[in-house]
């Protein structure tokens, strides 16, 4: 019961900025889980010819200028209000969506991809400097995990209403599934820009002089390179794993001869995927106060290989009539395992950097990761296209052990020898 009023009571002591951040990103993230249900299957309807394939390069083409923009990014947001960062590349990429879902030029595609990728980098380098800067150290981990469960929360929704709006809507208005996709989509990117609302009304922290990076180099504000160069390298396998699969699950889904979901069933699996994440999001803070950060991210990550190799392995494991049941259970029982670690990684993440070099170094991460994930992007949609369903999990499974095994070389340790103990409180 302590632990239960502990958890409550913490969540209750969140500041205003706290609270108005949960609010941008619940209304931002609507628009993320239609996407990922949507975007794919529109661009498979849209250009036929190109298929599979040109789902690839635009995965490539967004990693790419992710990575390119993520250091400047962050140096950027470093210097910015964190309420910038998050309005100025919100509202870009809700700009961006809005054209790359009326479009049906694969270079404007392209083009507009790359831009939003950009904008995208902002709002990334920004979000997790934000949390930790607005949080005590005795809350902290909870607002990583209500965050991350209002995310999901938001996701489901997303992947709802693009589950089954398109058919409602083509079956109401008498439009193809082309225009219904469009409609559906546009429906939830209404609700990120509403999301920049709350991304106004943040107020400015006062942060001490002593902390602010005032350096003109892009690296000027790293103090901990050994400890930055560690965390960089757990996030970059993670990155090259993961870009072989995640962008492409609905293809998979979708087009595996064995497969072949339905729209409804793609969205149904996020939907249900976002669901259990968000409820263990939610309980994290508990699993953290019995076991530990390390320990729970460690064991959370080997948990999820297994049902990554199941996902693969599933059309010739299953029956036709329930591959689709046992692959997307694995998929949510993946995304809900690893996930769950993401919170106590950022907030682990930033306890061990200073305020100066937090968004820099969230910056060189993401350079590192996008660029790996759209080299693997574009391999995973090659092997898609060729047949090849299974190789990207079996790679996907392997990059993430790897990962997970050097953060517990790493990091699971009582001894300090390099100093790399937290630093910041």
């Amino acid at each position: 019961m302590e632990d239960e009023l502990s958890y409550f009571g913490r969540v209750r002591q969140f500041s205003w900025n706290a609270r108005m951040y949960l609010l941008h990103i619940f209304g931002m993230d609507v628009i993320h889980g239609a996407w990922e249900v949507l975007f794919n299957l529109y661009l498979l309807l849209i250009l036929p010819e190109l298929g599979i394939a040109f789902i690839g390069l635009r995965i490539a083409v967004m990693g790419v200028a992710g990575a390119l923009s993520s250091i400047p990014a962050g140096k950027l947001a470093d210097s910015l209000d964190r309420k910038w960062g998050f309005i100025i590349g919100d509202g870009g990429g809700a700009i961006c969506s809005m054209i790359l879902i009326t479009s049906e030029d694969p270079t404007t595609i392209l083009a507009f991809s790359a831009i939003a990728s950009a904008f995208g980098s902002l709002h990334h380098v920004t979000e997790v400097p934000f949390m930790a800067e607005n949080s005590q150290p005795s809350e902290r981990i909870h607002l990583f995990a209500v965050g991350s469960g209002f995310r999901t929360l938001a996701a489901m929704m997303g992947a709802i209403v693009a589950g089954f709006l398109p058919a409602y809507l083509g079956d109401v208005y008498d439009i193809g599934t082309i225009e219904a996709y469009r409609l559906a989509v546009q429906f939830a990117i209404g609700w990120w820009f509403l999301s920049l609302i709350p991304a106004v009304l943040l107020k400015k922290l006062d942060i001490p002089a002593e902390e602010k990076e005032t350096g003109r180099g892009l690296f000027s504000g790293i103090k901990n390179p050994i400890t930055i160069k560690r965390f960089v390298i757990v996030s970059a396998f993670i990155g090259l794993g993961a870009g072989f699969v995640v962008r492409l699950g609905n293809v998979f889904f979708h087009e595996h001869g064995s497969i072949q979901a339905h729209e409804h069933q793609i969205g149904m699996i996020y939907a249900a995927s976002s669901l259990a994440l968000s409820i263990g999001a939610f309980l994290v803070p508990l699993v953290v106060d019995r076991l530990g950060e390390v320990t729970t991210i460690i064991w959370t990550r080997l948990a999820a290989i297994p049902f990554i190799l199941m996902i693969g392995f599933a059309p010739e494991l299953a029956t036709p009539t329930t591959v689709v049941s046992i692959a997307g259970l694995a998929w949510v029982l993946r995304n809900t395992l690893f996930n769950m670690s993401n919170p106590v990684m950022e907030a682990f993440t930033m306890s061990k950097l200073e305020v100066s070099e937090r968004a820099t170094f969230v910056g060189i991460s993401r350079f590192f990761g996008a660029g790996l994930m759209a080299i693997a992007g574009y391999l995973g949609a090659t092997l898609m296209a060729s047949g090849d369903y299974r190789t990207p999990f079996v790679i996907m499974a392997v990059t993430y052990a790897i990962s997970t095994l050097l953060f517990k070389q790493w990091f699971d340790t009582h001894s300090d020898p390099e100093g790399l103990a937290g630093i910041n409180p």
